[in-house]
């Protein structure tokens, strides 16, 4: 499709739906699928980003636009490398398998006409104005642009379609008043009572060209995945990609990764290490606050981050591997706000990483996924489209937006990345919500070593699932206490430990440790027994079938709290057969049956490793569960996994402005 004409389509769309987002306050997201793809068509396509007009399949870009071949290339050499250190490891990895073995990604994908970059966010990150005095960049922060990889093409007379777990983040910093402040830039990101937020308002305000300079591109992607039949006690087992592009024209530059340390360098140099941690002593408060920009000197320019379990895996927590707290056992604690100990002095530098905050807090690995529109496949539809973490950001960024357009001082102060919304009434406090069921917390001995934090939600206590050797911080979440009457479908029923492996996180192994849920010997409609991580579930989840009164949605009344859990789709052994014999669209089209999962909704979010799937449209009675999924093993999900889709190789395909929201019909 030629962008002029995608233009006009997405114009004529954008005119036809009437639903065009309207905000309450200051516009921290951009996530309606109609508005996004008119920018995307308008002048903020991922081409444009590379300065390229026209075309925007993935092999044009990469035939004509240097740096876009460049950045792939270097992908394509990271995977490479990592599939080589992951063979020596006694991990081999495949493209496409049958098998229960790893799979790796296939960089065809990044220069196929059959893909392109779709546009699925905008991000208003004004706040990390806080951030560019040390950087000594004079801007009002940073706005984002989120483009996540797309395909689209005709096979044996189908239409397969799909978007893929591979983001770039394109940066822009936004440029201040003509005093220097600020006020007017975050103003212009608070619509009037009578202004809707279409791209026309976007355009001809706080994404006005004028405004923007393109800073750097930031890459998130799952290259990596074993399935459970492989990782049978993990429940699966996923690794993710992330680096950051300089680009100017055609060259490209590999910059560091922001308070990320490269742990192989510093380990093997004791001066660099021992500068680094004097730079930590002497930032001790910024650290605290969340504000602090470590040197280029001791940052990677490249990692991998690990799932599933991810919050609690020794390769997520760099600083972990470098210090010992008792290195820091001499600094002045009693001033700060969060870190009131050594040990949660190296907490706190681990969840500023950036494989700290993308595996605590995240959706398989992501903060930002998108939303799906009309066009995709019911059966591979996501209900929400960003992380636990983001959702407990907006309020803290809507009141830093709020206090700069009124002139007044924000609070600066970040919260650790798994922690609940909160209230911020001014610039120094921060009153958390309690956190809600399955959603992480501190256990007592853990949150001692912090200052103010959080508590759970009524009826639920702090339970840990899981411990790492080598990481002191557990992995627990919100849960019913032991013998609940209150149990529900998609509940944790499992704890275990993983023994870590430094040198081969790939090679991590996670043992059952214990079973405190969900005790029925078999599947039932009635009582609740405990499935397995082999089938695809970390920690396990309690489970119950569907009852007629289930499958009608009996329990959900207009107006009342949404129960724990709502009959949703599961996998079967039709689903596993199609999946590992690679027919994507009979995946799709009637493998899946009903079960029981929990519920959730743009407020209420799934527990680590799984994420909120949509409900097809004709499920009987879905009008009484309108915006409310169901959680989802994340890798259930055809979109999140990168290996075994269908492929185009050796087809003339052509990416449309629709790639990535098709479902497999007929031609």
């Amino acid at each position: 499709m030629s962008r002029p004409f995608a233009l006009l389509l997405a114009t004529f769309f954008i005119a036809f739906v009437a639903s065009t987002a309207r905000a309450e306050g200051p516009v921290t997201v951009v996530d309606n699928p109609a508005v996004l793809a008119a920018l995307d068509a308008g002048g903020f396509g991922f081409a444009d980003v590379l300065g390229v007009d026209g075309e925007d399949r993935l092999k044009t870009l990469y035939d004509e636009a240097p740096a876009y071949h460049a950045i792939v290339d270097i992908v394509a050499s990271d995977v490479a490398a990592l599939r080589a250190e992951m063979k020596a490891g006694g991990r081999p990895l495949y493209e496409v398998t049958d098998g229960n073995v790893g799979r790796i990604m296939d960089v065809r994908w990044l220069k196929t006409d059959a893909a392109r970059f779709r546009l699925v966010g905008v991000v208003n990150r004004l706040d990390r104005r806080d951030f560019m005095p040390l950087q000594g960049d004079r801007s009002c922060g940073e706005v984002r642009f989120i483009y996540r990889l797309a395909y689209s093409f005709r096979k044996n007379g189908k239409l397969l379609a799909s978007r893929l777990p591979f983001n770039f983040n394109a940066v822009y910093s936004a440029a201040p008043d003509a005093d220097g402040g600020c006020v007017g830039t975050a103003g212009r990101w608070a619509p009037q009572l009578d202004e809707s937020v279409d791209a026309g308002w976007l355009t001809g305000g706080p994404l006005e060209k004028a405004g923007l300079t393109f800073k750097q591109l930031e890459l998130n992607a799952q290259v990596v995945r074993f399935p459970s039949g492989q990782e049978t006690e993990f429940g699966g087992q996923a690794a993710y990609l992330m680096r950051v592009f300089g680009v100017d024209g055609a060259a490209i530059s590999e910059k560091p990764l922001e308070n990320t340390p490269d742990t192989a360098r510093l380990s093997q140099d004791a001066a660099l290490k021992a500068r680094l941690a004097a730079y930590v002593g002497a930032n001790l408060p910024a650290v605290d606050e969340g504000v602090y920009e470590i040197p280029d000197e001791f940052l990677a320019r490249k990692i991998i981050s690990w799932s599933t379990f991810g919050s609690a895996r020794q390769a997520n927590h760099p600083f972990t591997q470098l210090f010992q707290p008792k290195e820091f056992a001499p600094l002045d604690y009693s001033a700060l706000k969060l870190v009131r100990t050594p040990e949660a002095l190296v907490e706190r530098l681990d969840n500023g990483a950036c494989q700290g905050c993308h595996q605590a807090g995240s959706t398989a690995g992501f903060h930002f996924i998108g939303l799906d529109d009309k066009t995709t496949s019911p059966l591979n539809r996501i209900e929400v489209g960003i992380s636990p973490h983001l959702h407990a950001e907006i309020p803290r960024r809507q009141a830093w937006l709020a206090a700069t357009a009124e002139g007044k001082q924000p609070n600066r102060f970040r919260p650790l990345s798994f922690a609940p919304p909160a209230v911020w009434t001014n610039a120094d406090a921060v009153d958390y919500a309690p956190a809600e069921m399955a959603m992480p917390c501190l256990v007592p001995e853990d949150a001692a070593r912090f200052g103010a934090t959080w508590q759970c939600d009524g009826g639920t206590v702090c339970t840990p699932l899981a411990t790492a050797s080598g990481v002191r911080t557990k992995l627990a979440q919100c849960l019913l206490p032991k013998d609940s009457e209150k149990m529900f479908s998609g509940h944790p029923c499992l704890t275990g430990s993983i023994a870590s492996n430094a040198a081969q996180p790939f090679n991590d192994r996670y043992s059952k440790s214990g079973q405190f849920a969900a005790f029925a010997p078999d599947v039932s409609r009635t009582a609740y027994t405990c499935r397995p991580p082999k089938i695809g579930v970390p920690g396990g989840i309690a489970y119950r079938g569907c009852d007629d009164k289930d499958r009608d949605f009996a329990a959900f009344k207009a107006g009342k709290p949404i129960p724990n859990e709502i009959c949703g789709l599961v996998g079967g052994k039709k689903f596993d057969i199609c999946v590992a014999t690679n027919n994507f669209d009979q995946c799709l089209g009637g493998a899946v049956n009903r079960g029981n999962r929990p519920a959730c909704s743009a407020d209420h979010f799934c527990r680590e490793d799984f994420m909120c799937q949509s409900l097809p449209p004709d499920t009987p009675g879905i009008g009484k569960v309108k915006g409310i999924g169901f959680c989802s093993p994340t890798y259930f999900i055809f979109q999140m996994r990168i290996d075994n889709h269908a492929t185009p190789w050796g087809n003339p395909v052509r990416a449309t402005m629709g790639a990535g929201f098709g479902a497999a019909e007929e031609e």
